[in-house]
């Protein structure tokens, strides 16, 4: 399933504003660093850095956020478009790309600062492991997808996937598990009641964990 990738970057004892600053240098076409849009985010604390894409280029017209996140790693918050309503999942993905290859990586080279970029694309088994996600297409591949999970056998199936996801541990989103199901052949009307079910029994499943 596709997703917007995240850029995180590590400043391991570098200063943000000198981090900030060879960003800038390094800065061109589409790129330009706004400083204007900085100072309008400004609150308490270090400063987020902002960057432009420019019209005329293969990235879309948007405005890049680097902000603090916790210790010396900031990252990309957001993308935001200057001129669409909204940035598809690749177009956003393009962006964030086209300025780690050719801003970021170029700035911290030779130096002690390191970056991550996150994959475009996030599974079950990606975010709570294999198991969870043989557990939820066995419930899939065997349930009558008319009923959902109300047959005693695919309700069984149903609540032995529900109790993995928990036991993983993970902070597995409601949307994957309803767009993943849809993807196996669900419609989005049982994927989205299948949907509210997960919900329902993660927030049950911790509660009883907490008492």
């Amino acid at each position: 399933m596709k997703t917007f990738r995240d850029l995180y970057i590590h400043l391991n004892g570098v200063d943000s504003e000198a981090f900030s600053n060879e960003l800038e240098s390094k800065s061109k076409a589409p790129w330009v660093r706004r400083k204007d849009k900085e100072e309008e985010l400004d609150g308490t604390g270090d400063k987020p850095i902002c960057f432009e894409a420019k019209k005329g280029t293969s990235v879309e017209p948007a405005a890049l956020f680097i902000f603090p996140k916790e210790g010396e790693t900031w990252w990309v918050s957001n993308i935001v478009p200057t001129e669409a309503s909204e940035l598809t999942h690749d177009q956003y993905n393009a962006a964030l790309e086209n300025f780690y290859e050719n801003i970021v990586q170029p700035a911290i080279k030779d130096s002690s600062i390191t970056a991550e970029i996150t994959s475009n694309e996030v599974s079950v088994s990606s975010v709570a492991g294999v198991e969870v996600e043989k557990a939820l297409v066995s419930f899939s591949n065997l349930a009558n997808k008319s009923t959902g999970s109300s047959h005693p056998l695919d309700r069984k199936r149903w609540l032995e996937f529900l109790i993995l996801a928990h036991e993983s541990g993970s902070e597995m989103h409601t949307d994957l598990i309803i767009r993943t199901l849809v993807e196996l052949g669900w419609s989005e009307e049982s994927a989205i009641e299948l949907g509210i079910q997960f919900e329902f029994a993660q927030d049950l499943l911790s509660y009883i964990q907490e008492r």
